[in-house]
């Protein structure tokens, strides 16, 4: 009877300790399923963010648009050295508006971040989105923003004194402000806010938050802030 009972107590605690084995295998497979869908979550709003800003960056030419039916390819730098970008332009049925498709690229990088070597082909596509946009055309600052004749000949002269190449009143082209270097931004973004009558602050209010950063640090804005004040007027 004794042997019988022992029996039963060694084929429960078999069945006791079985069932904990298979308990903690769906408990441990549970939490490592959480942990996967926690992170692709996270790389998923990190790619949308990086898509608003590429997007951003295409509003202000940071992106050049060569031609139309055109694939583009590049990544985030090494702040994100596992991301890179696709642009893909397309022509609409409506003649001079245009569709881009923005696809987030990722890939885990093996050895350290150099630019121009990530492998677009071998990447997976984390997220894609779409805009329209008409084709980037030059503006006339006295036509599209009813500057006077004083006003534009001032403007004219004021842009030309800044030696920018292809950069005029009469044929203005946004595009060409993303190639200006420093010396030559501080010149040329007091006469267009000036133009535009535009301040300081509704300009940065239109920079995305991440290049609004860049230019913080790289003090440009300082320098068009003390341009903008009145003379004699402290820091």
């Amino acid at each position: 009877m004794k042997a019988s009972r022992r029996g039963y107590v060694l084929l429960e605690t078999v069945i006791a300790t079985g069932l904990l084995i298979v308990g903690l295998a769906v408990l441990g497979g549970q939490i490592q399923d959480s942990d996967t869908a926690i992170r692709n979550m996270r790389l998923r709003l990190r790619a949308m963010t990086l898509a608003e800003q590429q997007l951003a960056e295409l509003d202000l030419g940071l992106v050049e648009l060569d031609s139309v039916d055109e694939v583009q390819e590049g990544d985030f730098g090494p702040r994100y050295p596992d991301f890179g970008w696709r642009l893909i332009t397309e022509p609409t049925a409506i003649e001079g508006l245009y569709r881009f498709t923005v696809e987030v690229l990722y890939l885990v990088r093996m050895d350290a971040y150099q630019e121009d070597d990530f492998d677009y082909q071998a990447a997976d596509t984390l997220f894609t989105t779409y805009a329209f946009r008409p084709a980037p055309q030059s503006l006339d600052l006295g036509t599209d923003f009813g500057l006077k004749d004083d006003q534009l000949e001032k403007v004219s002269q004021k842009l030309s004194d800044a030696g920018v190449p292809g950069l005029t009143a009469q044929s203005f082209d946004p595009a060409i402000l993303a190639k200006l270097d420093f010396e030559q931004m501080v010149q040329v973004l007091p006469v267009i806010l000036d133009a535009l009558g535009m301040e300081l602050g509704d300009l940065k209010a239109l920079i995305p938050p991440e290049v609004l950063e860049e230019l913080k640090k790289s003090g440009i804005l300082d320098e068009l802030d003390g341009a903008k004040k009145p003379e004699g007027e402290g820091g």
